[in-house]
């Protein structure tokens, strides 16, 4: 009877809705997996650091290493701004950077190469360096990419044998490898360089495997050596012969199909797949040979003329979040950093414009994709060593058609009695119902039950269970791992809470001493402290072990504008609603059209900032805030419309020092919309129903600019019934242009 009441008292203190929840249960136990194996022609150390990979995971210094990986192409992007643009990509939770090298772009005619300005590799690759990025090269000889013949010369493309091991074909090929060889000297991993990776040919399905293998042959002769070689998944190749590893592609938008295509089965948690709808489980290689990861994870596409979409980010999030829920253990994105074509190398058919509705778009802008992505990113980082070492587990009755709405899609990944949840409830092109689930993990010796919880429609989460960190075991907690700081011997746990859901979490009694946390309400039970905020958004703890704890709960506003980095050799976090440029001496702060800055800091009194006073928080004990004010600018910028769909754009010569850039924001209707300059077409826009924002500061000196809408044609795809309305009625043209100021800080960091 006691026991009993215990019980409905539990339930009555942390508002158990078990009535009212689906139960959904997934079942941990030992499963036989192939052994782990060493691929071991890959591999190198240099400087006391060593990569290496095995059929699971790939590792570094011999531990399991969760790689990030982000494709910038040098050639679409200004050159003038490829560091600014690498650290972006480093702030956001990026560990390499991948490029391809576009033949046509250096081989300009037969025999005649060009390896300067924005096709200068050797130096983008040094810049990544100083960065402390990696590399990932895709050398193609054909790549593909949206370019003129998929990169290939145009006397190449006349070759019939190309794509084979035709002679004449390898002979040319051998030539480029060696060009490549001499731009890259030096810069390979085993010469403390940062090229770690290399990945030949692309999407090559239906050729034959042997060519691989010569590609690689005649890549290595050329002193081409870096630590992996890949090639795209759905190639043929050898798998016998363990030459390369398959890395796969997946896009949630898909810009070849109609209006960017129909719900896919990319959010199910799924099988192996390459990119098309139907090809769960379609591979032409041994799975087990080689480890899960992806070099074309989609965080958006490239519209067509036909068609029309817009990149959505709660979409690309839940898309990455199912593929390192089924078990990908590196993620490679095509494309992170979107660019501009190179004049007459374009795909025909294709716009300009290679923004690709990028995290970082064509000017280098964040878009609200990159804050979304960078929640998981962090996730990875800190946890991704636990990750790649935990197997996927599905449910009994996986959810297998994308169109269901009704049942929750979730998976699990662990290790031993360890692991973590992954809920899905979105879906692209389908909106999702709120679901309020239970969800139960059955384990060898116990059963673990979370909370009720309602799970929002058009969210994802990931919930931690048996979470072990220094002395402390955290049964589970109804938010999701955001990140892991650890100062000698004080760490510092984030969640990120999810909509509408206060946090719960339960800890081993055996690893804390405390029976009662002040702001939470507290159940002590035999073995486990129950704890339910009572509107405190942290906690702090020792543990028997000596170290101290500090668990601390972020909104979803505040994970977004969560930032990584180091102050004063510490793991630190800073809070702010403007873009972050942190680099080992400075922090760079941004933001469109606002000169006010605040900005709050992990942890407390660390006084890197010490030129600022730091402004007081009654209601925040845990972050120093600090508020830095910036002269106000009003862009001198002149907009006239001289006739119908075509404006005029006269620019100032330069910005004050606080203005990093200009933002034209282009508010209009029509089916396409292009910008020239001194009679030159720089790039377009293709209509989607969303402003297109364009940084003047690379084009300031070259003159005005002219802007001209061009009609919508019948056949376009993908625009919405009210869009298409406003057009027939009003026809092409300019609903609104204005110029926005981005402003700009730069803080010194005592360090």
């Amino acid at each position: 009877m006691l026991k009993r009441n215990l019980m409905l008292l539990v339930c009555s203190l942390f508002s158990v809705t078990q009535l009212y929840a689906q139960v959904y249960n997934i079942d941990i136990k030992d499963k036989a997996e192939k052994p782990l194996e060493k691929i071991p022609t890959m591999a190198g150390t240099a400087n006391g650091t060593t990569f290496s990979v095995n059929n699971r995971y790939f590792e570094k210094d011999g531990k399991p290493w969760f790689p990030i990986m982000g494709e910038m192409h040098y050639n679409r992007v200004a050159p003038q701004n490829w560091e600014q643009e690498i650290i972006k990509m480093k702030n956001a939770g990026i560990s390499i950077v991948a490029t391809y090298v576009f033949w046509n772009e250096h081989e300009t005619a037969k025999g005649v190469w060009d390896w300067k300005n924005n096709r200068d590799l050797r130096r983008f690759i040094q810049l990544c360096a100083r960065q402390q990025m990696l590399v990932w090269l895709r050398i193609g000889p054909w790549s593909h990419g949206e370019q003129l013949h998929g990169g290939f010369p145009d006397w190449i493309q006349q070759l019939k044998g190309h794509r084979s091991n035709d002679p004449d074909y390898l002979a040319a090929a051998k030539q480029l490898f060696h060009q490549i060889a001499a731009q890259t000297r030096g810069l390979y991993f085993k010469d403390s360089g940062p090229i770690i990776g290399i990945q030949l040919e692309n999407e090559y399905a239906s050729g034959q495997a042997e060519h691989i293998s010569e590609l690689k042959k005649m890549a290595v002769l050329a002193n081409i050596s870096p630590v992996y070689w890949s090639v795209t998944a759905n190639t043929v190749f050898d798998d016998r012969k363990m030459e390369v590893i398959p890395l796969q592609g997946s896009y949630p938008y898909r810009g070849w199909e109609k209006a960017g295509g129909r719900a896919t089965k990319d959010f199910l948690y799924g099988n192996d797949q390459w990119i098309m709808t139907d090809a769960l489980g379609k591979v032409f290689y041994d799975v087990q040979k080689f480890p899960k990861g992806l070099c074309e994870q989609g965080c958006g596409s490239q519209m067509t003329y036909n068609n029309r979409f817009v990149v959505e980010p709660h979409v690309v999030e839940a898309h990455l979040q199912n593929q390192i829920g089924r078990g990908m253990n590196l993620v490679g994105y095509y494309m992170f950093h979107g660019g501009t074509q190179t004049p007459g190398l374009k795909e025909p058919g294709l716009p300009e414009s290679y923004d690709f509705q990028s995290p970082l778009s064509e000017f280098g802008l964040l878009r609200p994709s990159y804050r979304s992505l960078k929640i998981l990113h962090s996730f990875v980082n800190d946890f991704g060593s636990d990750l790649a070492e935990m197997q996927v587990f599905e449910p009994e009755n996986p959810v297998r058609n994308e169109l269901d709405t009704n049942n929750l899609r979730y998976i699990a990944r662990a290790k031993g009695n360890s692991g973590f949840l992954f809920l899905g409830n979105t879906q692209v092109r389908v909106n999702m119902p709120d679901k309020t689930v239970t969800m139960r993990v059955n384990l060898p010796a116990e059963q673990i039950s979370f909370p009720s919880l309602t799970l929002k429609g058009q969210t994802t989460a990931i919930l931690p269970f048996n979470l072990k960190v220094g002395g402390l075991l955290i049964k589970y907690v109804t938010a999701q791992p955001f990140a892991r700081l650890v100062n000698g011997k004080h760490i510092s746990l984030f969640f990120q809470e999810l909509p509408g859901v206060q946090p719960q979490l339960a800890i081993d009694a055996k690893t804390i001493p405390l029976k009662k946390i002040r702001g939470w309400k507290t159940i002590a039970l035999k073995n486990q402290l129950l704890l339910k905020s009572e509107g405190q958004k942290d906690l702090s703890f020792s543990d028997k072990e000596g170290n101290t704890f500090t668990l601390i709960f972020l909104s979803r506003t505040q994970a977004e504008n969560a930032w990584r980095i180091k102050l004063k050799g510490q793991a630190a976090l800073m809070i702010t609603s403007a873009d972050v440029l942190a680099e080992n001496n400075k922090i760079t702060l941004q933001e469109i059209n606002n000169k006010q800055f605040k900005w709050q800091v992990y942890p407390k009194s660390l006084k890197a900032f010490s030129r600022y006073a730091a402004i007081p928080e009654k209601e925040n004990v845990l972050f120093d805030t600090y508020l830095l004010k910036t002269a106000p600018y009003v862009p001198e910028v002149g907009i006239t419309y001289p006739k119908a769909k075509n404006a005029l754009i006269t620019l100032p010569l330069s910005f004050p020092e606080n203005v990093s850039n200009v933002i034209l924001k282009i508010d209009y209707l029509g089916g396409s919309c292009q910008l020239f300059q001194k009679g030159k077409l720089i790039t377009d826009d293709l209509f989607n129903g969303t402003v297109w924002q364009i940084g003047l500061a690379d084009i300031l000196k070259n003159g005005a600019l002219n802007l001209n809408i061009g009609n919508a044609d019948d056949k376009v795809s993908g625009l919405p019934v009210d869009l298409l309305h406003e057009m027939k009625i009003k026809g092409s043209v300019f609903k609104e242009i204005k110029a926005l100021p981005q402003y700009q800080v730069t803080l010194p960091l005592n360090n």
